[in-house]
């Protein structure tokens, strides 16, 4: 199915579906090499001791990041790990939600060993894991994967129970510390601090309902030698459709004592923000809070503020959950053009502005299984769905036979259990669009094959007669490894024009844009310039495009002269076709629909400008087909200005920005009239 779209011709993007076409091959050539080689219990054990050993290094590398300890950033930015800056735990995933599922698999498989092994010593460091890797899910803040977490952990004492593997003394441990946790948690959100603000200060404020009055009270101490207004509070309605609005405002000066704000929000709203500014540095404390008379903490004085979070957003108002729905709904419209075959990969990436209803940014869809579908249509989905039922069936005929054997049960149930927080949390996000999670995904089902076969005799000749398989997965594996190495090779050797002494890899599509920048603002090469735009400029993402081609103008404008006019207006010519045929990434993206109108009409002044220096009537002709274009796509441009509303703007502010961009056509019409 993964070849289909590049068989047929359907693919939206050549590089994404070739890139998917090589992580799909590889994870099939790792299935074969474990399907053929991990073949006793024995070794499926050292990969679970590995897997869980291993896992401990993203939790220490999460910690450092977190804690801001960076004890590991030198060796991180060697290796170019993710840089992200964010509350919740994400490590080297960039990704909280994703790391949260990888540990829990690991956890739900140290949960299995605890239960297995008899050595008290293994016992401990197995208890001391499960304990680490649970609280670094709690602080991913991922709801989900922390609710099946607690599930699977009452599964497993169940089983624990029924079997005899678990004794009265770590039960009564286990229950004894969950009860001081939550003790602790219901005491600790009831205790705040005062909080200080330093230069700034944001606040989030959740479970805000839709339409309703709020009273604001905020007591502060402020303090300041300065004669006029050095604080500021902003009260910031978040909506979600991820657009802000202020709606309130508080300025003052020396003050002690109570102040008071009324606000109301929208129809639309997802939570507030409160942005205190102390814009002198001087001393602003909030020493307590209240809405409509309710005390609201700011400032937790005893636990983290990202754990209460976790155990306070479980609702259905919660932003990720409305979000993933339009996403879904969006995807949803992508498969029904694409339901046969597929687009190929990247195919949310290329084709989700095109979709939605409001302005958003997604690099993924939040569920694997659309993305199986628009990426590789009907065959792809059904392939995976058999690929499950066939799972499901092992499990069972696995189950049944190990019925008698409770010992033999408790071995394979934490990797059925990791595999399905795996499974069931890729329906609601993207974690086996990660190579890892797929290897790992499809390594236990290779394993659970073994675990499941009648006559491992059988298995062994059946084996030797496919071992030509391994050597064909081994040359493989060898040429992606050559081929991935010679790609980073190249961009180490890149300069800081983006720009590289060798081609080792031809078949890598590099973006031009920083090195045409670089170009730009180092006032060099102008005929390179253009020959490198008109070059790569198809290839360039649409809000890279509108900056290149304002590049492309003005270099066009500033080197046209009566020696090379023909030349040049070969190049507008060119640029004038992929004008006509470039494609907006996100049809509500105002600001890049503004950009290009004011990119159209300055070069069209500019080149009539020129025409009449020149004296060169096929200048005029150009300009004036220029702005043609923007004259017959302005209607349906203008139409989604107006409907910007959408993304919780007011009606004035969309209006605003229409009346700009009808200003921008009606210089375009009277170039037309002159």
């Amino acid at each position: 199915s993964i070849f289909l779209p590049l068989i047929f011709n359907t693919y939206v993007s050549e590089e994404g579906t070739i890139n998917f076409i090589l992580k799909y091959w590889s994870v099939y050539c790792f299935y074969i090499l474990i399907r053929n080689n991990i073949n006793t219990k024995e070794k499926v054990n050292g990969i679970i001791k590995t897997l869980i050993i291993s896992s401990i290094i993203p939790i220490i590398f999460g910690f450092d990041k977190l804690l801001k300890l960076n004890i590991f950033e030198g060796f991180l930015n060697l290796i170019n790990s993710v840089k992200i800056e964010d509350t919740r735990m994400i490590s080297t995933f960039g990704y909280a939600n994703t790391l949260a599922a990888y540990l829990g698999l690991t956890t739900s498989l140290a949960i299995g060993r605890f239960l297995n092994v008899d050595k008290k010593y293994c016992k401990i460091l197995y208890a001391i894991y499960i304990v680490l890797s649970s609280i670094t899910i709690i602080l991913t803040q991922s709801k989900f994967v922390l609710a099946l977490i607690a599930l699977i952990i009452l599964i497993f004492i169940i089983i624990g129970i029924k079997n005899k593997k678990i004794s009265k003394k770590w039960i009564i441990i286990g229950f004894s510390l969950i009860i001081m946790f939550f003790v602790y948690f219901f005491i600790a959100i009831n205790i705040s601090k005062p909080l200080k603000i330093g230069e700034e200060k944001n606040c989030v404020v959740r479970g805000i309902d839709k339409s309703t009055t709020y009273n604001l009270e905020f007591d502060i101490e402020a303090k300041t030698d300065k004669p006029y207004d050095a604080f500021e509070i902003y009260i910031v309605e978040v909506t979600r459709y991820f657009s802000e609005k202020t709606i309130g405002k508080l300025t003052f000066s020396e003050f002690s004592g109570t102040k008071q704000i009324q606000i109301e929000t929208s129809n639309i709203v997802d939570h507030l923000e409160i942005r205190f500014k102390n814009l002198l540095n001087q001393e602003l404390t909030i020493n307590d809070f209240r809405i409509n008379g309710d005390k609201y903490i700011l400032e937790y004085k005893i636990i983290p503020d990202e754990i209460v979070r976790v155990f306070t957003t479980f609702n259905f108002k919660n932003s990720s959950v409305w979000q993933r729905a339009d996403y879904w709904s969006d995807s949803i419209e992508i498969i029904k053009d694409n339901w046969l075959i597929g687009a190929g990969g990247n195919t949310w990436r290329m084709l989700y502005g095109q979709n939605q209803d409001y302005l958003y940014y997604a690099k993924e869809c939040h569920s694997y299984v659309l993305e199986v579908f628009m990426s590789f249509g009907i065959i792809g989905i059904v392939s995976y769905l058999f690929i499950l039922a066939i799972l499901i069936k092992t499990i069972l005929e696995l189950k049944e036979k190990n019925k008698k054997d409770k010992k033999e049960q408790i071995k394979f149930t934490p990797i059925v259990v990791g595999l399905s927080i795996i499974i069931v949390h890729s329906f609601m996000d993207f974690d086996m669009s990660y190579l890892i999670i797929e290897m790992i995904f499809f390594m236990f089902i290779a394993a659970i094959s073994n675990l499941n076969s009648k006559d491992k005799e059988q298995n062994k000749d059946n084996y030797k007669k496919v071992k030509w398989l391994d050597y064909v997965v081994i040359i493989i594996f060898i040429l992606i490894f050559i081929t991935n190495t010679l790609g980073l090779i190249a961009r180490v050797l890149e300069d800081e024009t983006g720009r590289t002494s060798k081609n080792l890899a031809p078949w890598v599509t590099r973006y031009r844009y920083n090195e045409i920048v670089y170009l730009e603002n180092n006032n060099l090469e102008t005929e390179n310039k253009i020959k490198y735009i008109k070059e790569y400029i198809k290839d360039e993402p649409y809000s890279y495009q509108n900056i290149m081609y304002e590049i492309l103008f003005n270099n066009i404008l500033k080197s046209i002269n009566e020696v090379n006019v023909e030349d040049k207006i070969n190049d507008i010519k060119f640029l004038k076709n992929t004008l006509q045929n470039v494609e907006m990434e996100r049809k509500y993206d105002v600001g890049e629909i503004q950009k290009r109108a004011d990119i159209i009409v300055n070069f069209a002044e500019g080149l009539i400008n020129k025409s009449e220096e020149l004296k060169n009537v096929e200048l005029k002709n150009e300009a004036n087909e220029i702005v043609n274009i923007l004259l017959n796509e302005y209607k349906e441009k203008a139409k989604l200005i107006l409907e910007y509303t959408k993304n919780g703007e007011m009606f004035t502010i969309a209006n605003m920005r229409h009346d700009t961009y009808i200003e921008t056509v009606t210089r375009a019409k009277k170039i037309i009239e002159k």
